[in-house]
């Protein structure tokens, strides 16, 4: 038998190979017990430390669909489960007064849109929210919409400022963001803006003016569109209708409006013909008003026919039938000031932020789409103006 310098047989069977004994056997297993449970234990309080509201976990892409809230007083972006509202995630944004959501049409990126002159824009990167690129908008532009083009080069910003506008370009493309130039022609204080689907047309409502600016942008034509008396002229101030929102219709055919003062209607407009079509009077509370009682905000359901309109100062939203012209719906939110709504791709759920006044917290009502009634709602942070609902 061969010895080693330790004194043990080379042959023999180790010590910790050996058989144990019964009581061997107990104190072996009392310690791996032990070291399982600690093991649980620091897993444990590594997971609570971990998604704590202020520093919560970047996880993967969700399975479902993510409904995405801009916290205007916080400056935070809240993240919920579009299903059970349950929220998933809190993003501190540099962005001051974040007002505006949109996302790439391959939702590779998302913006930001800050309401401030002077103010800023963000590019975030969807797939863990970095923020890729903060920009400063250019002298005294106030921004607070965006829209994206079809192939996700170009960013359209409209200018919220009271002068005769103009539409600032941006290149969106890849990781980029960077301005380009203001060449497009707007309205005096352009809200809103919207783009038909194949990228020929876009729309700007100038709330000041009393018109949309529709432009070409194959031909690079650009046609102004009174919504009043052609005899006022453009820039007539104070306005009478204020054309706040537009949503270019799923055929890319017509432009809707939503006119906050004095008349509070729905103006339709043919962007091909260029010739209002229609117009559908919303019963706010006094449509004798010029306070900007009217409709705000409002999105098109996939039918292409029911619209969702917001009502910031009447605390109201309306579901709207556009082919009879009729109100189906009138209802009324106890948090006030709905503003932004989205509605989702089957048509069966719409969602509307109500922003409250600051520092309460504001609200996100969910629309049955069947039955147009609210059927869910969650607690957001201080003015929660603007939303999108990120489909998977």
């Amino acid at each position: 038998m061969r010895i080693d310098s330790a004194g043990v047989a080379a042959n023999a069977t180790p010590a910790w190979f050996q058989r144990p004994t019964e009581l061997t056997w107990e104190i072996a297993m009392n310690r791996r017990v032990l070291w399982l449970g600690t093991l649980a234990m620091g897993a444990a309080l590594l997971w609570m430390g971990c998604t704590d509201e202020d520093n919560p976990v970047r996880s993967s892409p969700a399975a479902f669909d993510v409904l995405y809230v801009l916290n205007q007083a916080d400056q935070t972006i809240y993240k919920y489960n579009a299903e059970t509202l349950e929220r998933i995630d809190s993003i501190s944004t540099p962005v001051v007064e974040p007002h505006f959501i949109e996302f790439s049409h391959d939702h590779a990126y998302y913006y930001v849109v800050g309401r401030q002159v002077g103010g800023q824009l963000a590019k975030y990167r969807t797939s863990d929210d970095s923020l890729m690129q903060l920009v400063t908008v250019q002298g005294s532009m106030f921004p607070t919409a965006l829209v994206v083009s079809p192939d996700n080069d170009t960013v359209y910003v409209c200018d919220f400022t009271n002068a005769k506008g103009r539409t600032h370009r941006y290149d969106g493309s890849g990781a980029n963001f960077t301005f380009i130039d203001s060449s497009l022609q707007a309205g005096y204080q352009s809200h809103d803006i919207d783009l038909s689907a194949n990228g020929e047309l876009f729309v700007s409502a100038g709330f000041n003016s009393d018109d949309i600016t529709i432009v070409n942008l194959d031909s690079g034509t650009t046609t102004p569109l009174l919504l009043v008396d052609g005899s006022q002229g453009f820039g007539t101030s104070p306005a009478s209708y204020g054309p706040y929102g537009v949503n270019v219709d799923l055929d890319n055919d017509l432009a809707i409006c939503a006119c906050r003062k004095g008349v509070d209607q729905l103006r339709i407009i043919n962007i091909r013909t260029q010739q209002l079509v229609d117009s559908i009077l919303i019963p706010t509370a006094d449509v004798t008003s010029s306070a900007m009682a009217g409709p705000t905000l409002m999105d098109i359901a996939p039918d292409n026919d029911i619209i969702y309109v917001t009502g910031f100062t009447d605390n109201r939203m309306w579901v709207v039938q556009r082919s009879t012209g009729t109100v189906l719906q009138t209802i009324p939110l106890a948090v006030p000031r709905p503003f932004t709504v989205t509605v989702d791709g089957s048509g069966s759920r719409a969602y509307v932020t109500a922003t409250n006044f600051r520092p309460d917290n504001g609200m996100v009502y969910v629309i049955d789409g069947s039955t147009y009634q609210v059927v869910d709602s969650v607690a957001t942070g201080s003015e929660p103006f603007g939303a999108y609902l990120l489909e998977r």
